[in-house]
């Protein structure tokens, strides 16, 4: 592969100068239809370069390196957040699955300006997970609707189950609601209300392994305050975006490696 890269840069170089000396028009036209020829091969091939797992020796064991480009983003801001701060705490904690407020309804509209942005520099997200809670999902379709983004609801990146206002709706109530979005891996009752730090640690950890297995190499990731600083330790804003490269290492089981 290596030669085959060199070799196809050489061509390259060698079709530019060609290119520059050449007066006939339909030479020119030749070697500008070689030059975009050899620039699409050259790009799979450096696009195949960067994304093939890499296996690397730690303390003796062979571990299997993929990368992942990812856009967390938390919620944003709902009527429990904002009964909150008006100190309302027993008002907030019991609106079950809250809907954003017009705020954050506004905050939405600022963040997908900014995805457009993204999206239009290359960045090619390829699918969006998203919480099944109706904040996120409102989140969500609003910040990335509209660009032939699948959706995929996932119960794992759901906010600490500690009060009413993080208990969630079913599923089967969800589906009508919500018929962009793939509802295939979500339990009908998928939130626990015995949730404790322990099993919200273990939940981050299953999402964590869950993540890498998706073919996918760039996703969106809309969750919570309370999930994403366990599963990141950042403190996220009311619809606030990070882009985050993950590096994962799984041991390699594979014979004779």
């Amino acid at each position: 592969l290596h030669i085959y890269l060199s070799t196809s840069l050489l061509l390259s170089m060698r079709m530019m100068l060609l290119l520059g000396s050449a007066t006939n028009s339909v030479l020119r036209n030749i070697c500008q239809c070689l030059l975009r020829f050899m620039g699409a091969l050259l790009t799979r091939i450096l696009d195949r370069l960067i994304w093939k797992p890499v296996y690397c020796k730690i303390n003796g064991q062979t571990y299997k390196r993929i990368e992942k480009q990812l856009l967390f983003v938390r919620h944003a801001e709902g009527y429990h957040n904002s009964l909150f701060d008006e100190r309302k705490v027993h008002e907030a904690i019991n609106i079950r699955d809250p809907e954003l407020t017009p705020l954050g309804n506004n905050q939405v509209a600022d963040l997908r300006k900014e995805v457009d942005i993204l999206i239009k520099s290359g960045v090619k997200i390829e699918k969006v997970i998203v919480s099944p809670m109706t904040r996120t999902l409102q989140t969500a379709w609003g910040t990335f609707g509209g660009h032939n983004i699948p959706f995929q609801a996932c119960h794992l990146v759901s906010e600490y189950c500690d009060a009413p206002c993080n208990y969630g709706t079913r599923r089967s109530q969800l589906e009508p609601q919500w018929q962009q979005v793939d509802f295939s891996i979500v339990p009908e009752v998928w939130w626990n209300e015995d949730e404790t730090d322990v099993t919200i640690t273990l939940r981050a950890k299953r999402f964590r392994e869950w993540l890498f297995k998706q073919p996918e190499k760039c996703l969106a990731i809309v969750s919570h305050a309370g999930f994403l600083h366990e599963l990141l330790q950042e403190q996220f804003r009311n619809c606030e975006l990070k882009r985050i490269n993950w590096i994962h290492r799984s041991r390699r089981q594979a014979r004779g490696h």
